[in-house]
């Protein structure tokens, strides 16, 4: 007899249902190109992705994961508190977003989890594409100057604890973390005061379509 996780069958009717929102959304907006889909760490975006790429399969989705700065130019602070804005280059970001809503083609880059950095040029965008998602956690920061460039803009709303446990999963996982007090200590100290500064911002009360995260 198989057995079930009843949090994880929660966890994929959520998503199904996010990605069902999104979809009438885009019906209703035909003519949209560059979407984007933003959020606290932890609030489900590039899963989301996933389920929106296997039902639009010839969409690309671009990870602002990608415009990590290189450990190479962070200092130990940075490295401490990777994942803040500063540790992004967001005027590339930016640069990339708006050449892209011009020309409809570029070469874009990804994160490599296994080495902890960004691999340039590893996307690419052809004319061909009828569907561009960038998701990140800053993409709707009113600082990085981004969120004129999207056609929609939606933001996943997610409680901060239960992003909080989210991430201390994650972070032990990902190999971030060794232990869970670890991992959730940086949580706490990292990823929460990120997400604090993300909602101060207004992102949320910014986006055309706010989900439950």
């Amino acid at each position: 007899m198989a057995l079930f996780d009843s949090h994880n069958l929660t966890e994929v009717a959520a998503t199904t249902h996010r990605a069902d929102a999104i979809l009438a959304a885009l019906r209703d907006r035909p003519d949209a190109y560059l979407i984007a889909i933003a959020g606290i760490p932890g609030s489900g975006k590039t899963t989301l992705c996933d389920v929106l790429r296997s039902r639009l399969p010839d969409a690309v989705v671009i990870p602002m994961d990608g415009y990590h700065l290189p450990r190479s130019q962070l200092d130990a602070e940075g490295m401490r508190r990777r994942g803040a804005p500063y540790t992004f280059d967001a005027a590339a970001f930016r640069a990339d977003m708006e050449r892209l809503k011009e020309t409809r083609s570029g070469v874009f880059p990804t994160f490599d989890h296994a080495e902890k950095d960004p691999k340039p040029n590893m996307i690419r965008v052809t004319p061909s594409a009828p569907l561009i998602i960038a998701e990140g956690i800053y993409v709707l920061m009113r600082a990085w100057q981004v969120e004129p460039q999207f056609d929609l803009r939606i933001f996943l709303d997610c409680d901060l604890d239960v992003a909080t446990e989210r991430l201390t999963r994650r972070h032990v996982a990902c190999g971030i973390s060794q232990t869970a007090d670890e991992a959730r200590h940086r949580a706490l100290t990292n990823d929460r005061p990120n997400s604090v500064e993300i909602l101060t911002d207004g992102c949320r009360e910014r986006a055309d379509l706010v989900l439950p995260g």
